[in-house]
């Protein structure tokens, strides 16, 4: 496949739907639909089938026809359709663009299909019309990558994030710090080629500071920005019998897991994706952990800390109306420090025998007892309460205070991975510059800075790292 070649594939979602669309691009688009395309007034012959167009027909941009679809080897009728087309380079992919809305079923899909590649066309790639939009100049990489991020959102927040990024705000932040290193390496250039140059001494290294802020604006949200993105693994965990599966089903609002008086009914991990305070988060009910276990019950409780130990955030769950048993110090001591935990003590509604000041004693990190959460899964207005305390927790933790409803969020880890580089790049140029060495080798450090961000909207990008962020794509798009 070449970039001249029209290309063509269902654009719409596999399966049953009112409407499916096929989509044509390249400079033989309007070619082939109107070979297939006989216009609704247009009357049939008296089998039912139209006559095969002769001639091209002349479509006006970006106007709606409506009519049939017919297969030029035998003047069947395939489906009523409305098509469209669009002239480049005013379309998606910067080319000329037709697309044919037909009814959403796998078989008409794939018939039209079938026939629009039989008159020249070419299965489209994974991303390749994204990937043709970036080719032609209508979008960059940071943009392009961002549509499939537009797809695949699971959360308001999520879809922000990558709304803001496919309508330029990061590559805009980007390239401003690319023309400030610019700036620097011309400076650095009439440095190293007259050495009496007598500008500004410390021009250089201003610019390097204020690039490096902004680099720094844009990783303080990366960790947040990834995890509104792919979202957080969230595990419950605690011995039998506290009310794990209850708190679980409460988090979900429905019955997902099985509740039971009797200790060690849950024998698996649940999981279910939850959209909490616009943060994407899958969750899982996990079996009760214990020592003295044997069988199936040992292998949940097995797969239980592997949950544990997979989450970016653990909701450690006691029975305040118990004392705190050896089980419970067990798991205590399991905790990470290093990941982020919510404490929560249930059955509020009976006396309590180990209050908050005794939950924070066993934790292995400091926890402050006001940030303990007590709740009791049977009242429903308390429950309701504790529920939305343990969200905006949950929320709290994830995203750090960060407003995503306006901060820009860095969401892919590549990306971030750019920036720390220019970022470590332009440290080091700064301390070269403060040494008072040559500034040959500071224009080292400067260039490699400018050629990774040039990555992140794919100006001095590899055409093995455009591949990359296509392969991610569904076909159609």
């Amino acid at each position: 496949m070449t970039e001249n070649d029209t290309i063509a594939a269902v654009s719409t979602a596999p399966g049953e739907g009112g409407i499916g669309i096929v989509r044509i691009s390249g400079e033989r688009a309007s070619e082939i639909l109107g070979r297939i395309f006989v216009h609704g007034r247009d009357s049939p012959k008296r089998d039912g089938s139209f006559h095969v167009p002769i001639r091209e027909i002349k479509f006006t941009n970006r106007t709606m026809y409506y009519g049939h679809i017919i297969d030029p080897s035998s003047s069947e009728t395939v489906d009523e359709v409305l098509v469209v087309y669009m002239e480049g380079p005013g379309s998606y992919t910067g080319e000329d663009v037709c697309e044919i809305q037909c009814h959403g079923g796998g078989v008409p899909l794939r018939r039209i299909l079938d026939i629009v590649c039989g008159l020249g066309a070419v299965p489209a790639q994974p991303g390749e019309f994204t990937k043709r939009a970036f080719l032609n100049g209508r979008i960059d990489l940071a943009q392009a990558g961002a549509v499939i991020d537009l797809i695949r959102s699971k959360t308001e927040l999520g879809y922000h994030a990558a709304k803001e990024q496919a309508e330029g705000r990061l590559s805009k932040r980007v390239r401003a710090v690319r023309e400030i290193l610019l700036g620097a390496l011309a400076d650095m250039a009439a440095r190293i080629d007259y050495p009496e140059y007598d500008g500004e001494e410390k021009t250089s290294g201003k610019a390097l500071n204020e690039a490096a802020e902004a680099i720094e604006e844009l990783l303080e949200e990366a960790e947040a920005g990834r995890l509104v993105k792919d979202g957080v693994r969230m595990a419950i965990v605690g011995k039998p019998n506290t009310g794990k599966s209850s708190l679980f089903n409460a988090l979900v609002r429905e019955d997902a897991a099985i509740v039971t008086e009797t200790p060690g009914t849950t024998r698996d991990a649940i999981e279910v994706w939850l959209d909490v305070q616009g943060v994407p988060v899958l969750l899982s009910d996990t079996a009760g952990i214990r020592e003295k276990t044997s069988g199936v019950e040992e292998l949940g409780v097995e797969r239980a800390k592997e949950q544990y130990r997979k989450a970016d955030v653990s909701i450690f769950l006691l029975d305040s109306s118990e004392p705190l048993s050896e089980t419970d110090l067990s798991i205590a001591k399991m905790l990470d420090p290093e990941k982020k935990h919510i404490v929560v003590l249930n059955k509020k509604d009976l006396p309590s025998r180990s209050g908050r000041e005794k939950a924070v004693r066993i934790l292995p990190f400091d926890f402050e007892e006001k940030d303990i959460i007590e709740i009791s899964l049977i009242d429903d207005i308390g429950c309701k309460d504790a529920i939305e305390k343990i969200e905006k927790r949950i929320e709290k933790l994830v995203l750090g205070g960060v407003n995503a409803g306006s901060s820009l969020l860095v969401t892919k880890v590549y990306h971030k991975g750019l920036l720390e580089k220019a970022y470590s790049e332009i440290k080091e140029a700064k301390q070269i510059l403060d040494e008072g060495k040559a500034p040959e080798f500071a224009e080292v450090n400067i260039r490699a800075a400018w050629n990774a961000l040039g990555e992140v909207t794919g100006e001095t990008a590899t055409e093995d790292i455009i591949n990359r962020v296509f392969e991610e794509f569904c076909v159609g798009k």
